[in-house]
């Protein structure tokens, strides 16, 4: 399972360590593969990545080659030997991940000629672009989570599929006003399995990578199904997981 976190070029980031609690219940869960925590910026040196993407990286380095040199990685350690991989991505992380697969799955100059990714799941990521976007200043990566960015074009309509299929699940939260439900959650073609958490919840952007207990107000649509809201829904680190085990249990 590939972690990956989302935009924080400060010096006071804790890089991969931001993955800890959500890879701890996973493990007690049961889940019993490999985590490879992506690091992206020279300062995520030392905070515990299992791989660092962009050694010199900062917040000038485009999404988008990002997303070039993730899809390498992946293709590197797994695709060559016939394996399949996850991809969980917070906030700008979820970009990277649908980067990856968008340049693959277009077979773009610069990108590996596969991928075999089965699920991906992404937590809070501005999908359609986010407002915050426009307030922050530092930098090409926010620059390419605006809206109507180049690279917002570049992504297209449509989540990416990898050679033998992937199955997306896109978890929001009304109370994430970073990320919200209709850019982290949005009907998109491609777009599986959809989790929006009510307001109620206090489940803020941050929340989100690292809640992993407690029962939730949510709605939730799979396959394009009608919306269903339920009372006591999973936390968003455990749905995540459930989303890459199960195609319907919230």
């Amino acid at each position: 399972m590939y972690l990956i976190h989302g935009y924080d070029p400060t010096i006071k980031s804790k890089g991969c360590k931001k993955w800890s609690t959500a890879a701890k219940a996973m493990k007690s869960w049961g889940w019993k593969g490999k985590f490879v925590r992506v690091g992206f910026y020279a300062i995520d040196q030392g905070t515990g990545c299992t791989v660092n993407i962009a050694p010199n990286g900062d917040a000038d380095t485009p999404i988008r080659e990002l997303g070039k040199q993730l899809a390498w990685d992946i293709y590197n350690r797994y695709t060559v030997r016939g394996k399949t991989v996850d991809l969980v991505g917070h906030s700008m992380g979820g970009l990277i991940a649908r980067a990856a697969l968008t340049g693959t799955a277009r077979h773009e100059a610069g990108f590996p000629s596969k991928l075999y990714v089965e699920d991906a799941v992404t937590l809070g990521t501005p999908h359609r672009g986010a407002m915050s976007a426009y307030l922050c200043q530092e930098g090409r990566q926010c620059a390419d989570m605006r809206a109507t960015s180049s690279f917002m074009e570049w992504l297209g309509p449509a989540l990416p599929q990898a050679d033998q299929g992937t199955d997306w699940t896109l978890i929001a939260s009304h109370a994430d006003h970073v990320a919200t439900v209709n850019t982290a959650s949005p009907e998109l073609s491609g777009a599986q399995h959809l989790v929006r958490y009510a307001a109620t919840t206090g489940l803020t952007h941050g929340k989100l990578r690292t809640t992993t207990d407690g029962t939730y107000r949510m709605n939730y649509s799979n396959n394009g199904s009608p919306w269903r809201h339920i009372r006591y829904g999973a936390a968003p680190i455990r749905a995540a997981m459930n989303g890459l085990y199960w195609a319907s249990r919230w």
